[in-house]
């Protein structure tokens, strides 16, 4: 009995899979989602609520979901039960479910059919179905017996790529297949005379230059769509298929994808296609592209569904993400540019300069110095005051807030500036403010108590003007309120200006790319918090002389590079800025001094980023300019939210965005354009789940985990009837960073209890794949004195072109979120070899760094010095193993020590500590190369002063050196036993595992050569070593060493193993198969007594199991 459960146990269950969703479907009011093996089921609730329901796993076995079809009801009613044949690959499922009032349940499930060849496509036929196979064979099914009635196949005995069964009964039955020579041959299995008789197509249509992929038919109009590997959509008039001998014309050849097309779905009055560049794309039935879609990332859309009542898409992609999008059709008011016809012989001259004063009223200004006001929903153009003045040069800006708050700013070439009420512009007050050129205008609003307007003229001064009103309203008043001077610089004017809550401060960017802090309020006596700036009186203090102008207390100087600031938004605490460079920053005030956070990119190609907007489900969309077009980009969704083809961004234009509508406007041939989009910058779209990474996932870390209280529910699935003891309530929740090839670090919480995963946020600052991560400085929000619920912990994340960063993030409850959790990322540091090789006065001495050398791997060497930080050591692609400093909390990455030993690629690397009585404390790391050999290095005398500190220093040659593999070492792990020894683990590319037993001895006496060493140091040696040859079938990726007795490890081949330790060679104990392809790293870790182990697989998805001690 003993033996039987040793067999078993530990037993591994899956828990959670983010994998590609490859199946979608809509059944009356529900979704369902194939996702690997598993199926989720959505509740779409059209009052706007949507919640997943159920999860039902591993319902395919082994298989990939491809497609369900329900059984047609008598009663067309599946509101409340249906019966479902669920299909991918091979394998096929029956079962029936049932939704009624809210309450899901599983009511019959038949066995799991394998078939002899692949699953196209299913129909149901009275009670049977019928099976479309890859080798152009229909087979008739009994779903309740499981018994094959009919086999019948064609002459054309060709592989197929895709198949269409149109038909309600077995005579009628039509089968349109997808050959291999990109044609489609439609026939009828029910004309053979007998059962072994093939029959021959009644049809062949060619037209596509590749493979077809999908394809649908639409009897009710008699048209059949097919997607094909040419990227192209062709519509083919084609009658009733079920009638032989009928014909087939080509009415639609329709090329709007970049890439393959993977999935094509015919409505009643749509065409929806979807493919491998990640769009959804929405056509009449006459060709023309209604609608695009776009919001996936990674390799492609693989599934679609749609529910015409209600006018939904649903997509599945490749990077595991399901979204909802609304159709919207042909001739959509909120949607597309008009001209406003400005050109009239009534209002002469030239437009200079566009702005939008709220999201109804628009603003130009033409060369003769006219004001002219368009209102968007009288739709007429009215003149609102001409001034000689502002002839050939003028500036145009509105006050920000509701509609403008009714305020806008003209500024000429001889230093006058004019404030225009807009609703009585006879009192407009003009100013003049400077002997030369006013260079720009910007408006700063404190709520709705203090409005200021910057102008900045010749030799970087910048006035700054109050703005009040009457209390009748009619009036106003303009009032100097002091001068500010900027940093001297080629092109010196500010760009852009907000106010700092709660309004001491004015933040501002210039043309040279700085921020800059300013005083609102310099001539009253303040205390800026902390340090920072200059005493009064000293040159560029806060306290200058006004004459001359207040300089700035902080200066962050070219932040955004040479090509300006174009934006800066206060939100939050925060400071968030945008520039020319591609980039936006948050920063943080704090004593005074401005310091950035966090450095984040755009969406590739937009090079110019104009702006921010924070939205009101608390994420942010980012304005920019992508070559010729004006996007709105999503950074939590990568989606395009709006695109305007307006020329670029060196035009007068205007962005405005209300919870009501979104403009923007430009001038183009002499006219003004104007997009506009009802409902603001959001799309109408619904994230039912959010993706993952678009690309394959290369690394896994645990961080840490969180504990919420009851009030702090995490929704998730319907809870299960038999739920386990212990897993009442929200429950721990762990938090795990991935990184992927797709240049993002991702920060996920996956709670135990409701089997979900939440994306808290995710880092884009790497140039190239992110393959190694590491994570030190676990602790609590507050510090150790006022610990607050969460976790803070600093993470080191490395990849391609020798690229590392080092950010923090906190993780606190947060109950407005889907998460119930928020996280904060604070980037600390980076560092690059290329620039640091740059920085060295004799590289002429040295290698030049390749840059091309990629991080394979990381590991954090904890340091007891006091005053030191933690050492990061790096796995590179050249062949060395490199050593960095982390300093000052992380703010500082310094290279501190190399070696080439290995001279190959260094695959990984891991470190520990060697703890003895009577002994010092021995840091120790192990690397591993591409020739399967094993070095471990004794770190401990890394840390004394070294001769040559400016420049990275030699490690020397490594302490011991052990051929464990003939290939390369992809998994590494060490585990210290009872006995003061270590356990070390190693799995390789050809599938074998090597463990061994390292022992630290200390030399005896006598035995050291050198006299004046101060402490002996310890010789590593290798004991008891075994060999697992076969232990798996491909690349060992995953290895953990979690007790001296049990060992895990994983492989390409989609097997989780345990391994029994202890008893000379590792012994084989049992083995669970997962579902990721490709899988890349593993980690592994105990959650509680309670609730067992947890092991996340990273690969091409995520994959999480648990197991039970």
């Amino acid at each position: 009995m003993d033996a039987l459960e040793d067999c078993v146990w530990p037993r591994a269950t899956s828990e959670l899979i983010l994998l590609p969703v490859t199946g979608l479907e809509c059944v009356g009011d529900r979704l369902l989602a194939g996702e690997g093996p598993d199926v989720l089921v959505y509740s779409l609730d059209f009052g706007g609520h949507l919640r997943m329901m159920k999860r039902v796993q591993n319902l395919l076995g082994h298989y990939l979901i491809h497609g369900f079809r329900v059984r047609p009801e008598p009663k067309g009613d599946t509101d409340s039960e249906a019966m479902i044949a669920v299909f991918g690959s091979k394998g096929l499922r029956i079962v029936k479910l049932s939704w009624g009032e809210s309450r899901f349940r599983e009511l019959w499930r038949s066995g799991l059919w394998t078939m002899s060849d692949w699953i196209w496509d299913v129909r149901w036929l009275e009670g049977n179905v019928a099976l479309a196979l890859g080798h152009n064979s229909v087979v008739l099914y009994d779903p309740v017996i499981g018994c094959m009635l009919q086999d019948v196949a064609c002459t054309d005995r060709c592989t197929l790529s895709s198949a269409c069964l149109i038909g309600d009964t077995w005579m009628e039955l039509t089968i349109v297949a997808g050959a291999v020579s990109n044609q489609l041959l439609v026939w009828y299995p029910a004309t053979a005379l007998t059962d072994d008789k093939p029959v021959a197509p009644d049809r062949r249509v060619s037209g596509h230059v590749g493979v077809i992929f999908s394809m649908s038919y639409l009897p009710s109009k008699g048209l059949l769509a097919t997607a094909s590997e040419d990227r192209s959509v062709r519509i083919w008039k084609v009658g009733d298929l079920r009638v032989p001998g009928g014909r087939v014309q080509n009415i639609g050849h329709c090329f709007g994808h970049s890439a393959r097309v993977w999935q094509v779905r015919l409505l009643e009055n749509y065409l929806i296609s979807a493919g491998e560049d990640c769009v959804c794309l929405v056509w009449s039935h006459e060709g023309e592209i209604l609608q695009a879609f776009r919001g996936h990332q990674g390799r492609g859309i693989r599934a679609i569904a749609a529910h015409e009542r209600q006018a939904w898409v649903i997509t599945g992609g490749d990077d595991s993400g399901i979204r909802l999008w609304h159709l919207v059709g042909r001739g959509y008011p909120g949607l597309g540019v008009s001209a406003l016809s400005f050109k009239s012989p009534s209002r002469p001259g030239v437009l200079k300069a566009v702005t939008l004063a709220g999201s109804w009223r628009l603003l130009a200004v033409t060369d003769q110095g006219a004001l002219y006001l368009y209102d968007l929903e009288v739709k007429c153009w009215e003149q609102l005051l001409e001034d000689p003045n502002f002839q050939s040069y003028c500036l145009l800006e509105a006050a920000p807030g509701p509609e403008g708050f009714g305020l806008c700013a003209m500024a000429n070439g001889e230093g006058r500036v004019k404030v225009v009420p807009i609703n009585t512009p006879t009192a407009a007050v003009d100013r003049t403010l400077f002997r030369g050129k006013v260079h720009s205008l910007s408006w700063a609003l404190r709520g709705y108590e203090e409005l200021l307007l910057l102008a900045s003229g010749p030799g970087g001064a910048v006035a700054c003007l109050e703005i009040s009103a009457a209390p009748s309203g009619k009036t106003i008043y303009v009032k100097e309120r002091c001068r500010y001077q900027l940093p001297p610089s080629k092109q010196r004017w500010h760009t852009c200006s907000a106010f700092l809550p709660p309004g001491d401060f004015l933040v501002c960017g210039d043309r040279r790319g700085s921020v800059l802090l300013f005083p609102a309020r310099p001539g009253l006596p303040q205390d800026p918090p902390g340090g920072g700036g200059a005493g009064p009186g000293a040159p560029g203090a806060g306290g200058q002389l006004a004459a001359a102008g207040y300089g700035p207390v902080s200066t962050l100087h070219s932040l955004h590079g040479k090509q300006g600031v174009t934006s800066v938004t206060c939100h939050g605490g925060y400071v968030y800025t945008t520039g020319r460079d591609g980039a936006y920053y948050q920063l943080f005030v704090q004593g005074g001094k401005l310091q950035p956070v966090l450095r984040q990119k755009a969406c590739r190609g937009m090079n110019w980023v104009a702006g921010l907007r924070m939205v009101s489900d608390g994420s942010t969309v980012v304005l920019g300019f992508h070559a010729n077009e004006f996007v709105v980009w999503s950074p939590r969704s990568h989606e395009k939210l709006h695109i305007v083809n307006c020329g670029g961004g060196h035009r007068s234009w205007a962005f405005s965005d209300t919870e009501a509508a979104m403009a923007f406007a430009f001038l183009k041939d002499g006219d003004v354009m104007l997009y506009r989009a009802l409902g603001g910058c959001t799309r109408p779209h619904v994230i039912l789940r959010e993706g993952l990474h678009g690309r394959e996932i290369t690394c896994v870390r645990r961080v840490g985990t969180v504990t919420l209280g009851p009030e702090f529910e995490v929704p998730g699935l319907e809870p299960p009837d038999d739920l386990e003891p212990g897993r009442e309530g929200p429950g721990p929740i762990d938090i795990v960073v991935t990184c992927s090839e797709d240049t993002t670090v991702c920060v996920l919480a996956l709670p135990t209890t409701t089997g979900s995963a939440h994306a808290l946020t995710s880092v884009c600052n790497h140039i190239s794949s992110v393959r190694a991560l590491a994570v030190w400085g676990l602790g609590s929000p507050g510090g150790a004195g006022r610990a607050r619920p969460g976790l803070t912990a600093h993470v080191v994340s490395a990849g391609g072109r020798a690229e590392m960063h080092c950010f923090s993030i906190m993780v606190t409850p947060d109950p407005s979120t889907p998460s119930r959790l928020a996280c904060h990322v604070m980037h600390l540091s980076s560092h690059r070899l290329d620039e640091y090789w740059d920085r060295q006065r004799n590289r002429h001495r040295m290698i030049k760094v390749d840059p091309e050398t990629r991080y394979m791997s990381l590991a954090i060497c904890e340091v007891d010095k006091p005053g030191m930080g933690p050492l990061v050591a790096a796995a590179c692609s050249d062949g060395a193993v490199r050593l960095f400093l982390l300093q000052d909390s992380g703010r500082i990455l310094q290279l501190l020590a190399e070696t080439f030993h290995h001279k190959r690629c260094v695959l990984k690397v891991h470190s520990f500590t060697h703890e003895a009585p009577d002994q010092r404390r021995r840091l120790l790391l192990c690397s591993a190369a591409t020739d399967g050999g094993l070095a471990f290095w004794d770190l401990t005398t890394v840390l004394e002063p070294q001769g040559q500190p400016a420049l990275p220093f030699d490690l020397g040659a490594p302490c011991l050196t052990v051929q464990a593999h003939s290939s390369g070492v992809n998994s590494l792990h060490t585990l210290p036993t009872p006995d003061g020894r270590h356990l070390v683990a190693s799995g390789s590319e050809d599938g074998s595992l090597h463990i061994f037993v390292l022992a630290v001895e200390m030399p005896e006496p006598g035995e050291t050569e050198t006299k004046d060493e101060a402490q002996p140091v310890p010789r590593l040696c290798a004991l008891e070593e075994y060999s697992v040859p076969c232990a798996h079938a491909a690349h060992v990726t995953g290895l953990k060493l979690l007790s001296p007795s049990l060992m895990v490890s994983a492989s390409i081949d989609q097997r989780l193993t345990f391994w029994r330790l202890g008893h000379g060679e590792p012994t084989f104990m049992n083995s669970a198969v997962y579902h990721v392809p490709d899988v890349a790293d593993m980690d592994c870790w105990l959650v509680s007594p309670e609730f067992g182990h947890r092991c996340a697989l990273g690969g091409q998805g995520l994959e999480v199991y648990n197991w039970y001690d």
